[in-house]
């Protein structure tokens, strides 16, 4: 399966049912971006997402996996289990690429919070030091916040560990205020 081919019958299927890709999106209960990301060919709706699309854009499931039309062909069962695995290991490969991505972001955030917390009593460290805390925490708020509107679990677990990183900053700062302060 393509991913231009792909996107490209979901544009026309969504533009022959008179849907803009924000109705869709509703529809569907995703975002638009969503939507335009697919029907650009970067990327693949999550696998349960396949069956609303399909009723959404008035198409069968395996018209959508083949993304043409079929007109009263039959279709052997084989056809249909190789469309099936191949959707399978596309949207299992992009869920891969998604936690390697997750994993990455997390590990250099650590890394990146040890390092200023060994630097964190040098004022230009410290003023670094807050403005990436206070990009964390509004990355935090976006992920829970977009988690909430499309009912994603990964977001909000995303969003979860942005925050705890933004808590973790929050104590570095504060313990070098307090030893700045003499109270230590």
């Amino acid at each position: 399966m393509d991913t231009k081919e792909f996107g490209s019958f979901i544009s026309s299927q969504r533009k022959a049912q008179g849907l803009t890709q924000k109705e869709l999106a509703d529809k569907l209960m995703v975002t638009d971006k969503a939507i335009s990301r697919w029907e650009n060919g970067h990327g693949y709706p999550d696998i349960e997402t396949l069956e609303d699309l399909s009723s959404a854009l008035g198409v069968s499931l395996l018209e959508l996996m083949h993304s043409k039309k079929q007109e009263d062909v039959p279709v052997s069962l084989e056809e249909v289990n190789k469309t099936l695995a191949d959707t399978i290991k596309y949207n299992i490969d992009d869920r891969k690429k998604e936690r390697k991505i997750t994993a990455l972001v997390f590990a250099s955030s650590m890394v990146l919070l040890l390092v200023l917390s060994v630097l964190k009593n040098i004022a230009p460290v410290a003023i670094f030091f807050e403005v990436v805390g206070a990009v964390y925490l509004v990355a935090s708020i976006v992920m829970i916040v977009d988690s909430r509107r499309n009912r994603s679990i990964k977001h909000m677990f995303i969003g979860i560990l942005l925050l705890m990183v933004f808590l973790f900053f929050v104590f570095l700062l504060l313990s070098a205020s307090i030893q700045v302060n003499g109270i230590s």
